[in-house]
């Protein structure tokens, strides 16, 4: 009911009085909390895609470099040794949340909170009197233009990041959609880069060479002012170079030295849901991936697919009150890169589960249902199905959720996570 009367609400009451609520709701939480932000030295990592992957990186990056952390991403809390995954199913938390985080953090003498930041946060003033010291920008492409309306929009978002406090301020070189945020004057400036620049204005300029990409394992040198590091690490795929880079540039700009950045980028073995193998003893792949628009997607399929060695079968859906142009490309990109696909139920939150399925069949040319194509609306059916199917060599990819806690429903909000279902699949089947 509650959920129906929020709908409801949403589409009477004139935006900006929403937006208005949502800034009183940050002050009051500041002001409950007493702005325990200015007691701990705050990092933020905004951008489209790899921002969980590189808050988990600099979190790894400052604790080799001898400091306690605190981190809030989409997959994973973290509070000194204490860590868990997220159990909110939000990038970036309610005000209230976050500063009693932020107190906490402060109560057991963390030194730096590392936070994942989504523009939805930044527009509804989630981070409201937080002032961050260095801010990551991983990449901006077009995203949750449901909710933005225009990337323009999407974009500005992020200028709430630059404020008078703000020390560094690290960027994707290669994304040429981020190089405008440079113009920002009084901070220093970095610029990551797996293309062959020399030198960026007055940037500090952190770039990859060298780069060999394998099944197992990824290698390459970090080519930075203080010199270079041979990095290899355990995450595959060229964007995680990319995020790699991105954990360099914050371990230099907060004075770490470069051996504590390598010994922390090789340390890492996977992030929770994101290409997390799961791996029960069976003679084929399983992988579970949060890619859930068609960037990532593609991304994940194009890392993952040179080492298979005999088929491809991805299980994805569509997610609801998002953007329905992702669907039908979702669906488009699993037939180009998978042998079998099974189209399921994802998170349909207020929209019919069925007909999300029926938009992401659309992107598949031969919608037939036949040995290679599956509609299977329960997801956990879906999985096992995938898994029982799987032959030596395969891989299976579970996409869409990663290692969420939750499948929203409606009002339902039911507990879930594709990595155990998936382990509980291989599981019975080596029984």
């Amino acid at each position: 009911m509650i959920y129906k009367i929020k709908q409801v609400l949403r589409k009477i009451v004139p935006y900006n009085f929403i937006l208005f609520t949502h800034k009183v709701r940050a002050v009051l939480a500041v002001a409950l909390y007493s702005s325990p932000q200015r007691k701990i030295r705050v990092i933020g990592v905004a951008g489209t895609k790899g921002k969980t992957t590189t808050t988990n990186l600099i979190a790894k990056v400052l604790e080799e470099g001898g400091y306690k952390v605190a981190m809030l991403s989409t997959a994973n809390f973290q509070i000194g040794d204490k860590k868990w995954l997220n159990d909110v199913k939000l990038t970036t938390t309610s005000p209230f949340y976050f500063q009693k985080f932020i107190k906490r953090a402060v109560k057991e003498k963390c030194d730096y909170v590392i936070v994942e930041i989504s523009s939805h946060g930044l527009v509804q003033y989630r981070h409201w009197g937080v002032s961050y010291k260095t801010i990551v920008l991983t990449n901006m492409m077009s995203d949750h233009l449901d909710y933005h309306k225009t990337y323009e929009n999407y974009k500005n978002s992020h200028n709430a990041l630059i404020t008078k406090n703000l020390e560094n301020i690290i960027i994707n070189y290669d994304d040429e959609n981020l190089r405008s945020f440079l113009d920002f004057k009084g901070i220093k400036k970095y610029v990551f880069s797996l293309k062959g620049y020399k030198q960026i204005n007055d940037a500090k300029l952190i770039r990859a060479v060298d780069i060999n990409l394998t099944e197992a394992k990824t290698e390459f040198n970090i080519k930075t002012d203080k010199g270079q590091m041979t990095i290899e690490m355990s995450l595959i795929g060229e964007f995680n170079i990319y995020n790699s880079l991105a954990a360099t540039a914050v371990g230099l700009a907060e004075n770490i030295k470069p051996i504590a950045i390598k010994k922390a980028l090789e340390s890492i073995r996977d992030i929770p849901g994101r290409l997390e193998k799961i791996d029960e003893g069976q003679n084929f792949e399983v992988i579970v991936d949060y890619a859930h628009s068609p960037d990532s997607l593609e991304s994940v399929y194009k890392a993952v697919k040179p080492y298979i060695k005999n088929r491809m079968i991805a299980v994805l859906g569509g997610t609801g009150d998002r953007d329905k142009s992702y669907r039908a490309k979702m669906g488009a990109l699993a037939e180009e890169y998978a042998n079998v696909v099974i189209i399921t139920n994802e998170d349909p939150y207020s929209e019919n589960p069925e007909k999300i399925i029926d938009q992401v069949l659309l992107g598949i040319k031969n919608k037939k249902i036949n040995e290679n194509l599956f509609r299977i609306s329960d997801r956990k059916e879906a999985i096992n199905k995938a898994v029982e199917m799987a032959r030596e060599g395969d891989l299976v990819i579970v996409t869409g959720k990663g290692a969420e806690q939750f499948i929203i429903c409606g009002e339902k909000k039911i507990p879930w996570d594709d990595r155990e279902i998936a382990r509980t699949a291989l599981k019975n089947r080596l029984k």
